[in-house]
């Protein structure tokens, strides 16, 4: 029984260290830095087989949306992280 829960909890970690990172280009449409929120419109995400939509991104570092202003033109890479998708790179 410990080598099961063991093993669960391990694959667990396993799981978030290695997620995937998907890439995507898109526009800004809104910031919301005090919430570390972003609404992008968004191109199709081929790894994920999504269409182009306008969604809500979490960032994972604040620091991330500086300089960053609604209507630009954004190439971003993000990973699922517990049920929601955060922006870990923003070029």
């Amino acid at each position: 029984m410990k080598f099961l829960l063991k093993l669960m909890l391990l694959l667990s970690f396993a799981s978030i260290a290695f997620a995937q990172t998907h890439q995507a280009t898109g526009v800004v449409k809104r910031i919301e830095a005090a919430k570390g929120v972003v609404s992008v419109k968004h191109d199709p995400v081929k790894s994920l087989n999504w269409p182009g939509m306008t969604m809500n991104f979490s960032v994972r570092d604040p620091k991330l949306l500086a300089g960053v202003k609604p209507e630009q033109q954004i190439k971003f890479e993000f990973v699922e992280e517990k049920g929601r998708y955060v922006i870990t790179g923003i070029k």
